[in-house]
């Protein structure tokens, strides 16, 4: 085939000579870009893997931590109202991004009580939490991995307040599957404080007793992309990282949308599992109700 093509070109007119000669130009033009940009799609990727970990999504309102940060010279501000049938609350944590690997955040907490003898609006805060993005979540393989400490101190105006000084801790792993389309997330920690009278900020009940009280916290949730920017989420968990007070196992499930790394909207429904003492002293179970919004920053300097 080369051969005949050859002869061809040898035998042919001046200018059959030069439009193959452009022709042959043009072929090479078009391959070279094809490899150009295959190229620069592998180093993309290659980028995307590498350092994607990094801008893994936060997980609130879901008491399930996972293992990412808002990124270096990043501000990032959640916030997302609770509803159920003794307070209507609205809570809010900004963090930012100090370094590759560490984020700090500032949290309130504030709202309504609508039932019992405290009824009437209600502060608390600030919380005051580090975390550490030690290895990013890699796709199929090793799960991504963080660690996180806060403190909640007791101030505040109404029924939210805590009874006393709260500190806590906890691990959080993020394992990625099927380019990211399914995010595991697991947690387990300690929270330590004054319980009061045993009541949480929610107006629940786990204890009889009063005093400091050491608490584990343990929880599995996951998040499922289920198409564009639609996903599924839910968790089973233990305990609050930040209120000693509650020691009850819980669900939350609900939805995501993300309409890009700097804005996603949720709504979740939770419940306990087992019966709680709510603020008028009967025993039952307690649900709730959430709608949140995620805003994310652009690098800031």
């Amino acid at each position: 085939m080369k051969r005949a093509l050859n002869t061809s070109c040898n035998g042919a007119r001046p200018g059959d000579r030069a439009r193959h000669l452009l022709r042959r130009r043009c072929f090479l033009a078009a391959r070279l870009l094809a490899v150009g940009f295959r190229r620069c799609a592998v180093a993309v990727f290659c980028f995307a893997s590498w350092f994607g970990g990094n801008r893994a999504h936060a997980n609130s309102p879901y008491n399930t931590d996972d293992a990412g940060i808002v990124g270096h010279k990043r501000a990032q501000l959640e916030t997302w109202v609770l509803a159920d049938r003794f307070a209507l609350e609205h809570n809010a944590l900004a963090a930012l991004g100090i370094t590759e690997r560490i984020e700090l955040t500032l949290g309130v907490l504030h709202g309504g009580i609508h039932s019992g003898s405290a009824r009437g609006y209600s502060i608390a805060g600030p919380l005051l939490q580090a975390k550490v993005w030690v290895a990013a979540a890699r796709d199929n393989a090793w799960p991504g991995f963080a660690v996180v400490a806060g403190v909640l101190p007791p101030w505040g105006v109404g029924a939210f307040t805590p009874p006393g000084w709260c500190g806590y801790g906890y691990s959080a792993l993020t394992e990625s599957l099927f380019e990211e389309r399914l995010l595991l997330h697991a947690n387990l920690g300690v929270v330590v404080g004054d319980v009061g009278e045993s009541r949480s900020e929610a107006g629940v009940s786990s204890f009889e007793s009063s005093g400091v009280r050491t608490q584990v916290t343990a929880g599995v949730g996951f998040l499922a992309r289920i198409v564009a920017g639609l996903h599924v989420g839910g968790e089973v968990y233990f305990g609050n990282p930040c209120d000693p007070r509650f020691g009850q196992p819980s669900f939350q499930i609900g939805s995501r949308y993300i309409f890009d790394d700097n804005i996603e909207i949720d709504a979740t429904f939770g419940s306990s599992f087992t019966a709680v003492a709510g603020r008028d002293g009967e025993l039952q179970t307690w649900q709730w109700v959430t709608i949140g919004l995620r805003l994310v920053s652009d690098e800031l300097w």
